[in-house]
């Protein structure tokens, strides 16, 4: 069980931090609030619950692969934020406003200014650390970076942007691409987080100066911004040349055929069709991929036993052969290592991508009618089963 300090450990934590004179009116004013609320079981429980109704109104732009829309603030998540820290919007802007006149006029305050609870989240994330609250980091990590991302996504799209071409954008991209390794919006944020605050986190302190404050988000900032800027540029050069996923892909095209692996791949799908126990009943396979990629055991056994075509689950299994017995280069007998368990939680991507201009998890989400989540997890279970039979089929 996930140990945290006591309330009486906290508060002697916070004392312990030496005061610099400089940096008093930052410390008193707002960071001393902050913490005076989150030392607090029941700070604690309000600050996460409402960043989880901050994720809520934005998940599912959250769990697609690549930026679609805009991210949706609630008002009653903004008030309520500043609230509970016993500030009101303007208040705390103007707190902010006069901290940051001691920051050299030279330096980019955009990041804050134009969503100031960034310093909140801020605070709680350095916090959550000194008490090893792991929900409370959570919570503050993804907070923030939704925050920075929302700045930077209106930044490079600001009227919008067409999916279509997004799409296209993203399957043209190598998997040298954070957001390609992340598989999803929320992780790629999470990541970017972590990478900014580990540079930043021996910097960061109760008693720091505005300008490791203002010089943290900035570096939070810059790096989205980088990421955006190149994605962005590709995305406007398809948009111009009119290249786009087809809104009529039915998911049917031609695919790869590992020659090599077919017969493999052939009695995989006759036990399949033969109703196979592990694949057709809701023993240790589903319950497990659902916990994986986060989705309703149900809705996943549904689709993987009534909805799927027979011909796309084979296509699936030539994809992932393809994958990983081809372009990584791998023997059938690795299929039983921990070089390919490890792959399964990736695979989704790999497989989408295995053949460039015709992917496999929006045909499919679009042809059955149901979440692209479900379909990539459904990918995971076959990659799984692969694992489970592969001896019985060689």
């Amino acid at each position: 069980m996930e140990q945290e300090l006591t309330e009486a450990e906290a508060i002697m934590f916070v004392q312990e931090a030496v005061h610099d004179p400089k940096n008093q009116k930052l410390r008193e004013e707002l960071i001393d609030p902050i913490i005076e609320i989150l030392e607090k079981p029941s700070g604690r429980k309000q600050y996460i619950e409402y960043g989880s109704s901050f994720l809520g109104e934005n998940a599912t732009m959250l769990a697609k692969e690549y930026p679609t829309k805009a991210v949706t603030f609630p008002r009653k998540y903004v008030d309520g934020l500043f609230a509970m820290f016993n500030f009101t919007m303007k208040s705390f802007k103007q707190v902010l406003k006069d901290v940051l006149k001691s920051v050299s006029s030279s330096t980019e305050f955009a990041t804050i200014t134009s969503s100031p609870t960034n310093v909140i989240h801020t605070v709680a994330l350095y916090y959550s650390d000194m008490i090893g609250n792991r929900l409370l980091r959570d919570s503050a990590r993804q907070q923030l970076g939704l925050s920075v991302y929302a700045v930077i996504f209106n930044k490079y799209y600001k009227t919008g942007l067409n999916e279509s071409v997004m799409t296209y954008t993203y399957m043209q991209l190598d998997n040298s691409w954070g957001i390609v390794k992340a598989e999803n919006i929320i992780n790629w944020i999470s990541t970017t987080v972590e990478t900014a605050y580990g540079f930043y986190r021996t910097k960061l302190s109760l008693n720091m100066s505005a300008s490791i404050l203002v010089a943290f988000l900035n570096r939070l900032r810059n790096s989205m911004n980088q990421n955006m800027r190149g994605l962005g540029n590709k995305y406007y050069d398809n948009l111009e040349n009119g290249n786009l996923i087809g809104a009529d892909i039915t998911g049917d095209e031609d695919h790869v055929v590992t020659n090599n692996y077919t017969v493999l791949k052939d009695n995989l799908l006759r036990l399949i069709k033969n109703r196979d126990e592990l694949y057709y009943t809701q023993g240790k396979l589903y319950p497990a991929i659902a916990k994986l990629k986060n989705v309703k055991m149900e809705s996943l056994f549904e689709y993987s036993t009534t909805k799927i075509k027979y011909e796309d689950i084979g296509r699936i299994i030539d994809n992932i052969f393809y994958v990983f017995l081809v372009k990584d280069g791998h023997s059938v007998d690795e299929i039983n290592s921990a070089t390919y368990i490890g792959r399964i939680t990736n695979f989704p991507t790999a497989v989408d991508r295995a053949i460039a201009g015709k992917p496999i998890i929006l045909p499919y989400s679009k042809k059955y009618k149901v979440d692209d989540t479900i379909v990539k997890a459904h990918i995971c279970l076959v990659a799984t089963y692969i694992l489970n039979r592969i001896n019985d089929v060689k």
